[in-house]
């Protein structure tokens, strides 16, 4: 149960991070989906308003607001603009990841500067393959000496080429003495890593996404984060951790179209009425509305769940589950609210704004489809419930 003070300093952050949305994000977003240009003095600005340490502790620079804080800021930075908030969220994960499993020398190398925003920090998790570790260009480490040399490809890595340090997953050449994967921090200048082209993604331009290609790179073993056996349980937890900022990444931006759509309703007339009088539109408009409400509520639990320290798991699938189901349908329905407008790019003569519900559809669509796919997380919540 949250006291008054959580309360009042989770809505300071969400008033905050709606300002800083609303006078930073709004005036570039549609330019940046345009030209795709990695934000960088935008990513700045958030380091010094306070949000890339929301969820680091202060020891570290970080504010220790707690995650349920965090998804708020996320929530609101992404009804603005969801590319930054995607920087944003990868940054806090590989951040996280160090602050949980990171050693003291790693620590002290890292999170200040992560919070600070001197360095930007991301996962690098996928693979090519069917799953990590198989196929011709799996990432697999291999054991010299008393560190480990890595060779292979990690792929859709997001803030490639932005990021100062990467959280890389790789297998161990001898796959049953470990049992899955092994962790490791390599900083981005490091020989042998080599960013490949920048991909062209449906959504979400500007937060930048490339393979990364490992070509004998000589990792010592002060660069291991966590314990040789333990890479599958930090990446499955930061899956989990991931899942449920990027629901709150997908609920703002629902919100954000429920919004546009429900006031384009009000001002379009026909036959001397505004359409928000009909029965059809009064359903699609209920239609996202409902959806992202419940949406809000699964991400909001499950981030207290989180702060508590309690199981999550399960719950951060069912979100994920529920949006990847759920999330683009709102996009759909507010595009059908307004028609033609709805899918334009370009405002026509007479109309004002910029049409925002193109980019948002194709920012819901990268957020919810770049990582696992829909049905990922079924395994996990049926075993939750057997």
């Amino acid at each position: 149960m949250m006291n008054a003070t959580m309360n009042e300093n989770r809505a300071k952050i969400a008033k905050s991070a709606s300002v800083f949305a609303a006078e930073t994000l709004d005036p570039i977003a549609s330019n940046l989906d345009h030209t795709g240009v990695y934000p960088r003095a935008v990513i700045e600005q958030l380091a010094a308003e306070g949000f890339l340490g929301l969820f680091l502790p202060e020891k570290w620079g970080g504010t220790d607001a707690g995650f349920a804080s965090y998804v708020e800021a996320v929530q609101a930075l992404s009804r603005s603009c969801a590319a930054v908030a995607s920087i944003l969220n990868n940054h806090v994960l590989a951040a996280h990841a160090i602050d949980r499993w990171g050693n003291e020398s790693q620590k002290t190398e890292y999170l200040a500067a992560l919070a600070a925003g001197k360095k930007l920090g991301t996962l690098a998790t996928y693979e090519t393959g069917s799953t990590p570790g198989v196929g011709t260009d799996a990432l697999i480490a291999s054991r010299h000496g008393t560190g480990f040399t890595l060779t292979g490809t990690k792929a859709f890595v997001r803030n490639a080429g932005a990021a100062d340090v990467y959280v890389v997953f790789a297998t161990l050449e001898l796959a049953a003495e470990t049992d899955g994967m092994t962790a490791f921090l390599v900083d981005a200048n490091t020989p042998g890593l080599t960013v490949g082209p920048e991909l062209d993604t449906m959504g979400l331009k500007g937060c930048p996404v490339a393979h990364l290609t490992f070509l004998n790179v000589s990792l010592a073993e002060g660069t291991l984060l966590g314990s040789v056996t333990g890479g599958t349980a930090i990446a499955d937890h930061l899956l989990a951790v991931g899942a449920v900022a990027e629901g709150a990444q997908t609920v703002g931006i629902g919100k954000a179209a429920a919004r546009h759509a429900a006031d384009y309703a009000k001002h379009r007339v026909q036959f001397r009425h505004p359409v928000a009088a009909l029965q059809a539109i009064q359903t699609m408009l209920t239609e996202v509305a409902t959806d992202s409400h419940l949406a809000w509520l699964g991400v909001q639990q499950t981030a207290q769940l989180i702060d508590s320290g309690a199981p999550f798991k399960a719950e951060a699938a069912m979100v994920k589950a529920f949006l990847a189901r759920f999330g683009s349908r709102m996009l759909i329905e507010a595009c059908q609210v307004e028609g033609g407008l709805g899918i334009s790019e370009t405002a026509p003569k007479g109309v004002r704004e910029n049409l925002p519900l193109a980019r948002m559809f194709r920012d819901i669509a990268g957020t919810t489809l770049l990582d696992a796919p829909a049905d990922f997380p079924d395994k996990l919540i049926a075993e939750a419930i057997a």
